[in-house]
């Protein structure tokens, strides 16, 4: 792994902890939707950033914020199963 996929990760973990303080623990529909959402924000970035001369710093930004939904999910999987679920 390298260095910055390191930091990238505990960004996207403090993120997620930030969304978590915001909005609880989300299940895992409410997730999925977000995620959703994300994926497509941050494949119209790139997009937008290849084709259309938009700013290419929009993509690591909806990168982070997809990351962040990422381990939100792993976060309510695990509580789900904790639960007996």
């Amino acid at each position: 792994m390298r260095s910055d996929d390191t930091v990238a990760f505990f960004e996207w973990r403090n993120q997620a902890d930030e969304n978590v303080e915001k909005w609880g623990l989300q299940n895992e529909e409410i997730l999925l939707l977000a995620i959703q959402e994300e994926l497509g924000e941050l494949t119209q970035a790139y997009l937008e950033s290849e084709y259309e001369e938009a700013d290419p710093s929009r993509v690591p930004a909806e990168l982070s914020d997809l990351g962040a939904l990422l381990i939100q999910l792993r976060w309510s999987l695990q509580e789900g199963s904790s639960d007996g679920e």
